[in-house]
């Protein structure tokens, strides 16, 4: 940086003289400027260490502001707040030059020795345990904390602390900053910068000492310069300050990244918007390539930067040519790296060797059973005298290490399963228009002056050219009539660019239901249209989908979910996703002004959109949703939680239902209330319920069943004032479900109302009439298919993501809300079976027990989650299945996934491959036809099943005996259209019940092959005839029943590599083509 930029080489310069002077006149010999680029222990001593990174911090600051880029607020570390107060303009650089030096060499005067020890607990957790000598020297975060002082009494504290399982580690320090060791120094300190002139700061200034906004009478004082080397650094609390100014991108200027990495622990989980903080250097590695890194990402994150400036400013000056005059066209030059993605972050390997795991797992074992003298086997202290005391020492600990033990292992084993959806700025361009006319599908009677209709003219006035259709009906369209409308659209088909609907924005219920909305209807019947229509040259078919919504979601606590009706279609949308992939474009959720820079962030996103396909667009700018590990808040333990009063369960006495029944009497409730359903064929006396209401007394609750329909919301107010209203009612938990799987192409207007009713509409009337109850707890049962979807899951997807956004309504309204989206839980839905099980194993969905399932809720009910996913996955099986087809940024920033993704790209292998598969199809003959596409059928078949060969996937056998369920079959369209280059029917494997058959209607399909016309039914029949006259001895005299059984050796070869059995090889042969195998078969015999 001295070398290339004149603006760091000079404020560096000028810095350096200003401490040298000050320096020189304290005593202090040598230059900083000849310390810093000689680095070795000159820099290590306090005096230069402090002088080197005031000067180094002040010319970076100096270099980003000649660069355009103007804090809103500073702030600093220790040493780091003179220069923060330094650019403020609370200080001049002489004054600035005088306090540095002062407070270095003070502090390099005083007696070495001491310890600073950084400790992995909050402070509330900490400071209870401080003794004489030690004090608290930083707050680094809500688990971060610096003890310093005398040695003995510090390493005390922190040996106490390890042992309650918070980690450790000793600072290699001169001294003993920030505690009572630096007293001593403090008069002098005053009286060396008595003369120092302050002034109030130009820009605020977060103080250290307060980790508040700084005091302008306070800062401007000596004595807060003497406390603040005394006092904690409390950096934590000063993050905390910067966000509550506003503040969401983060700059460091320093020689290393060391605050970077705190201030995301410092914000709270629930933040406004995800920060964006950025180191400006790092230790290791080019420093003009990471400066440069931080420019660009301050510019991607919306900073302006004058990058004439920047470029310009350099030696020598960077020339940038202007822009090429046609467009990118984005080939990739490069090889990808091969090599196989580490499962270490996926499965927490251990690095241990296997000798040191058997040490670990005996002594461990040994703590757990209380036996002293296994213990002290394992450590190999038995047999010796001088241990005895140890050994008598260590019994009374047995007890505390084998329950931290048990609580270390819980917390691991609910941390793996626990998930929650963020939401991140996107990365990428700020400005670009899509190209084509974009066809916007407006609901019916959707006014000039109302919100959707203001979307198109505005984007317009951006460049987008647009043609709007608009619904002509108070009643969603089915998908014919729909199909109608866009066959009718005033549109150039081959110019559409994109299809952009904004039907979900229609929040009128439909008639006879209290939650479908007629947005969410004919978003379903144009999704099912738009497959219809398929190529037919009609708008929009062909071409992706983008569904709008506007306040469906939130992207942070100050961001309002507005409309939690519209969530249903990010659920069906998920599924979409992965259905049909390559119709679908995005979900994107609309500000609540839709003006000129909300187009702009839109049109920006949409033509560049990467994978991305869920976004939100804001006034902040464009964000893309993700999914995050959500481990347990370490720190201080939560108090155990206890039911109390009356708990009311929906759905309490069957499937998960049950369970969290169990769980609540188990935990101690005193009256719990069972709903079971009004339906006579389901009576409340039924055996299994009687079996459950004495299981449950027998726990000590008191047990009440009520027949309930959860849709009916006068049936709702009348079992909150029956049996659900004494004693008090404390909590709910909503439970009642209807899981059904179906593909959304198959799927009907009545049964997405069914499912909504069965799932949302109870919540729904649940949280009005509870909406003036102080209740302890209101948990509803959610599902990961309304997080991330899945293939024929687009009916409870929509159901559960409007479940979870009603509860992030109602947490926003100060409500106790808790959502609990679960996975595969063993023995419920489809886990029930155990071919299915199998299935969701291989593609790394695993199943939890249902005790696993209980202690998460414990977890989410005792830490408050809003929304919390629990599900135990195998990232590595999982990710292939998933991406297989269609990219999913949303897990992409989970540990370990983007290398599982980056072992698997091949780029545009996929459609080379295609066209060559088909070129060889064309070339070859009937029966290599056959056998190339039977080949392929198998492998696919095999590939969706999650089967590592094809030995199951036999011919005649049919799918659903293979154990075929929606998704293998949704799969299998996917896989097997992508490797063929064509588009399928999404009901192939219904239509076409075996491998046989569907290579058959293939060989049609991709060749219009309809068999060898020289082969009529007549003739094959009467070759059959002829053939069965014929004595077998004299096939086998002749050789041809060698060569008829040859032949079927080598198609099960073609196919699958295998050897078949005598009775495989008949049925291989009766499938052969009857002209192709008397030809080949004859050849060469003398019958």
């Amino acid at each position: 940086m001295y070398e290339v930029f004149p603006v760091f080489r000079e404020v560096f310069d000028a810095v350096c003289v200003a401490l040298d002077r000050e320096l020189n006149a304290g005593g202090v010999s040598g230059s900083v400027r000849e310390v810093v680029f000689g680095g070795g222990e000159l820099l290590e001593r306090t005096v230069f260490a402090q002088a080197g990174l005031f000067a180094v911090e002040a010319a970076l600051f100096r270099l980003v502001e000649s660069w355009g880029v103007v804090p809103d607020v500073v702030g600093g570390h220790s040493v780091g707040e003179v220069t923060a107060a330094y650019v403020a303009g609370v200080l001049s650089l002489e004054d600035a030059a005088v306090l540095v030096a002062a407070r270095g060499r003070l502090m390099e005067a005083l007696p070495e020795g001491g310890a600073m020890v950084a400790v992995g607990a909050g402070e509330e957790q900490v400071r209870p345990l401080l003794v004489a000598g030690v004090d608290i020297a930083a707050v680094n975060g809500p688990a971060a904390v610096v003890l310093s002082g005398d040695e003995e009494p510090v390493l005390r504290v922190a040996e106490e602390l390890s042992g309650q399982g918070c980690r450790t580690r000793r600072l290699a320090v001169s001294h003993a900053f920030h505690s009572a060791r630096m007293e001593p120094m403090l008069e002098e300190f005053r009286e060396a910068i008595a003369d120092v002139s302050f002034a109030a700061p130009v820009i605020p200034l977060v103080s250290n000492v307060t980790g508040r906004l700084a005091d302008t009478e306070a800062v401007c004082s000596p004595e807060y310069w003497v406390e603040h080397v005394r006092s904690a650094v409390r950096f934590a609390d000063g993050v905390r300050a910067l966000a509550d100014h506003g503040v969401s991108t983060y700059l460091e200027l320093a020689p290393d990244a060391v605050l970077s990495a705190m201030v995301g622990d410092c914000l709270p989980e629930e933040s406004a918007e995800q920060p964006v903080v950025v180191p400006s250097l790092r230790r290791e590695g080019n420093e003009i390539r990471a400066l440069m890194s931080a420019v660009a990402q301050l510019h991607v994150a919306g900073v302006r930067i004058d990058f004439s400036a920047v470029f310009g400013g350099a030696v020598p000056p960077v020339h940038l040519p202007d822009l090429p005059t046609y467009a990118f066209q984005r080939a990739h030059y490069w090889l990808h790296d091969t090599r196989p993605a580490s499962d270490q972050s996926l499965a927490g390997a251990s690095g241990a060797s296997g000798g040191t795991d058997a040490i670990d797992a005996r002594f461990w074992a040994a703590v757990e059973r209380g036996d002293l003298s296994s213990v002290a086997d394992a450590l190999d202290l038995a047999d010796a005298d001088e241990n005895r005391a140890a050994l008598d020492a260590m019994g009374g600990a047995l007890g505390v290490l084998s329950d931290w033990r048990r609580k270390r292992g819980e917390k691991s084993a609910a941390d793996r399963l626990r998930y929650r959806v963020t939401w991140k700025p996107l990365p990428g361009a700020t400005s670009g228009v899509p190209t084509g006319t974009w066809l916007v599908v407006l609901p019916y009677g959707c006014q000039d002056e109302e919100y959707a209709a203001q979307v198109a003219p505005v984007l317009n006035r951006q460049g987008l050219r647009t043609t709007t259709l608009r619904l002509d009906g108070p009643e969603s369209p089915d998908r014919a009539a729909f199909a109608e409308m866009l066959r009718g659209a005033p549109a150039d088909h081959d110019d559409i660019g994109g299809v952009l609907s904004l039907l979900a924005l229609d929040q009128r219920v439909r008639p006879g239901s209290a939650t479908l909305t007629e947005g969410a209807a004919a978003t379903l019947a144009l999704v099912q249209a738009l497959g219809d229509l398929g190529s037919a040259g009609s708008a929009g078919s062909g071409h992706r989908l983008y569904c709008a919504t506007q306040g469906a979601v939130t992207v942070g606590a100050a961001d309002r979910l507005s409309a939690p009706e519209q969530a249903a279609v990010w659920g069906l949308g998920l599924a979409v996703a992965l259905e049909q992939p390559d119709r679908w474009g995005a979900l994107v959720d609309l500000p609540d002004v839709f003006d000129d820079r909300a187009a702009r962030t839109l049109l920006a996103a949409l033509a560049d959109p990467g994978d991305e396909d869920q976004l939100a667009i804001r006034a902040t700018g464009a964000f893309v949703r993700r999914l995050r590990s959500h481990p347990l808040p370490t720190g201080a333990t939560k108090p155990e939680w206890r039911p109390r009063g009356t708990v009311l369960v929906t759905g309490g006495t069957e499937g998960l239902g049950r369970h969290a029944a169990r769980w609540l009497a188990g935990a101690g409730a005193e009256h719990l209330v069972l709903t079971v359903g009004s339906d006579p064929e389901a009576p409340h006396e039924a055996p299994h319920v009687v079996a459950l209401r004495d299981e449950l007394s027998g726990l000590g609750a008191k047990v009440t069943v009520c027949p309930t329909d959860l849709t009916d919301r006068d049936a709702v107010e009348r079992l909150l004032t029956g049996p659900a209203a004494y004693p008090e009612l404390s909590g709910v938990v909503h439970t009642a479900d209807l899981a059904r799987i179906a593909q959304t192409d198959a799927t009907s207007t009545n049964e997405l109302a069914e499912t909504l009713a069965a799932k949302v509409d109870g919540l729904l009337h649940l949280d009005t009439l509870l909406a003036d109850r102080e209740l302890d707890l209101f948990v509803v049962f959610s599902s990961v298919a309304g997080v991330w979807g899945g293939g024929g899951q687009g009916l409870i997807g929509a159901a559960n993501a409007q479940l979870d956004a009603l509860i992030e309504r109602r947490r926003a309204r100060g409500l106790v809300a808790t959502s609990v989206a679960w996975g595969v839980i063993d023995g419920f839905g489809v886990a029930a079976d155990a071919t299915a099980q199998e299935q969701l194993r291989r593609r790394g969905v695993l199943p939890m027990a249902p005790e696993a399932a209980m202690a998460a809720l414990t977890h989410a009910v005792r830490h408050d989650d809003t929304l919390v996913a629990v599900v135990d996955i195998d990232w590595s099986a999982f990710v292939p299945a998933f991406t297989s087809l269609r990219p999913s940024p949303l897990i992409g920033d989970l540990p370990g996934v983007q290398e599982i993704v980056d072992s698997l790209r091949t780029d545009d292998a996929t459609d080379e491959s295609a066209s060559e598969f088909l070129r060889q199809l064309a070339a070859g003959s009937d029966a290599e036809r056959e056998r190339a596409l039977m080949k392929a059928v198998r492998e696919n078949a095999a590939i969706a099943l999650g089967h590592d060969g094809v030995e199951t996937v036999k011919p005649q056998r049919a799918f659903q005996e293979m154990g075929f369920d929606s998704l293998a079959a949704v799969n299998l369209r996917n896989t097997l259209g992508a490797a063929l280059g064509t588009r399928l029917p999404a009901t192939l494997v219904f239509d076409y019940p075996t491998p046989a058959a569907l290579v058959e209607y293939l060989r049609t399909e991709l060749l219009g092959d309809q068999g060898d016309d020289e082969a009529t039914e007549a003739d094959e029949e009467e070759i059959r005839r002829v053939l069965a006259a014929v004595p077998f001895s004299r096939f086998r005299e002749a050789g041809v029943l060698d060569a008829l059984r040859s032949l079927a050796r080598a198609e099960a070869a073609a196919q699958d590599g295998s050897r078949p059995s005598a009775d495989e090889e008949l049925d291989l042969i009766d499938g052969m083509d009857i002209a192709g195998l008397v030809q080949r078969a004859f050849d060469g015999t003398q019958l």
